[in-house]
């Protein structure tokens, strides 16, 4: 992960927080440096212009995932399906406590006017197949995962369900029995629903069983 000094990660997280509130074109420089307590100056001299800290937020976000993913890749100790089981529980957890960012993914997905980091986010998903791939491929060389895979779907499958999660929450979270559960516990329990849910799906599709 790139190393930003105290400072210019204070700023990256404010810069976060307000893109995933007020949307990337309804936050301007000068909120980000009130909100950081810095001066827009500063901003331009670590990161150049909002476009470029749009991208620095992204690239904070999304170095470690990489990492993390060529790393399961390589890894000879762990079986196929163990690795997919990793993958879940890597992104359920990153995606519910991230949500700050999760919510600017999806608005600049959807954004019709040019943004600095959708190609970014193509980028991303783009790797993330390339790394997946080998993972469900050579476990069906190998006979473990059947053929008839579409790793395409099933990847969508992982981040749509989580995706759809994040703003269910409040539903979810509105039932009697979670009434006097503690914010941090309720999102907890939420990863481990989560989790166990896509693992049972992945392991129907990947292996037909249940």
């Amino acid at each position: 992960m790139e190393g930003y000094s105290e400072k210019q990660l204070g700023i990256l997280l404010v810069a976060e927080r307000l893109f995933a509130d007020k949307g990337f074109h309804g936050t301007s420089v000068r909120d980000i440096a009130q909100e950081a307590d810095v001066n827009i100056a500063m901003i331009s001299y670590y990161f150049g212009s909002k476009d470029k800290l749009l991208e620095a937020v992204f690239r904070y976000r999304m170095t470690a995932s990489k990492a993390f993913i060529q790393e399961l890749v390589n890894n000879d100790t762990m079986g196929p399906l163990e690795k997919i089981y990793s993958l879940i529980d890597r992104f359920v957890n990153k995606m519910l406590n991230e949500q700050n960012f999760q919510c600017i993914m999806n608005r600049e997905q959807m954004n019709r006017e040019q943004s600095p980091v959708k190609d970014l986010i193509w980028e991303l998903k783009r790797e993330m197949m390339g790394l997946m791939e080998p993972i469900v491929t050579r476990a069906q060389e190998e006979g473990i995962f059947y053929k008839d895979v579409d790793v395409v779907l099933l990847m969508s499958s992982l981040f749509g369900t989580i995706h759809q999660v994040v703003p269910a929450k409040s539903y979810i979270r509105s039932s009697p029995e979670f009434a006097n559960m503690p914010d941090d516990e309720f999102v907890e329990y939420l990863k481990v629903r989560v989790s166990a849910h896509l693992k049972k799906m992945f392991k129907a599709i990947l292996t037909h069983e249940f």
